[in-house]
C-alpha cells in the first residue's frame, strides 16, 4: 500500500507541476498580450495627441484667415465708397461742363449779328477819319 500511495504522489505531483506550469505559461501569455495592448494604445495616444495639436494649429489658422478675410472686406468696402465718392464727384462736375456749354451756347451770336458789328465798326471807322 506503500508503494501504491506512493505511485499515486508522483502523478498527482506531475499534474499540479504541469498545471503551475501552464498557469504561469498563460500569465506569460496575457503578459505579453497585454505588453502589445499597451504599446498599441502608447501608440494611438500619441497619434491622437498629434491629431489634437494638429487641429488647435488648424483652428489658429482659420482663425487669423476670418480675421484676415474681415479686414480684407471693410477695405473692399472702403474702396467701394470712395469709388462711388469719386464717380459721383465726376458726374457732378460732368454737370457743370453741360450747363456751361449750355450757356456757351445760348450766348453765342449769330453770323448775322456779327457781321452787323463789323458793318458798325466799318461805318465808326470811317466816320471818325
Amino acid at each position: 500500500m506503500k508503494n501504491l500511495r506512493n505511485f499515486l504522489l508522483i502523478p498527482i505531483l506531475l499534474g499540479v507541476v504541469f498545471a503551475t506550469h501552464a498557469a504561469a505559461q498563460t500569465e506569460t501569455d496575457e503578459l505579453a498580450a497585454s505588453r502589445v495592448l499597451i504599446e498599441a494604445l502608447e501608440r494611438e495616444n500619441g497619434a491622437l495627441r498629434s491629431r489634437v495639436e494638429t487641429e488647435r494649429q488648424m483652428t489658429a489658422l482659420l482663425t487669423e484667415l476670418a480675421a484676415v478675410r474681415k479686414t480684407e472686406t471693410e477695405a473692399l468696402r472702403t474702396a467701394l465708397a470712395a469709388k462711388n465718392e469719386t464717380i459721383a464727384a465726376q458726374d457732378a462736375a460732368i454737370e457743370r461742363q453741360d450747363a456751361l456749354i449750355a450757356e456757351l451756347r445760348r450766348r453765342k451770336t449769330s453770323v448775322w449779328k456779327r457781321l452787323g458789328d463789323i458793318a458798325i465798326g466799318a461805318v465808326a471807322g470811317a466816320l471818325l477819319r
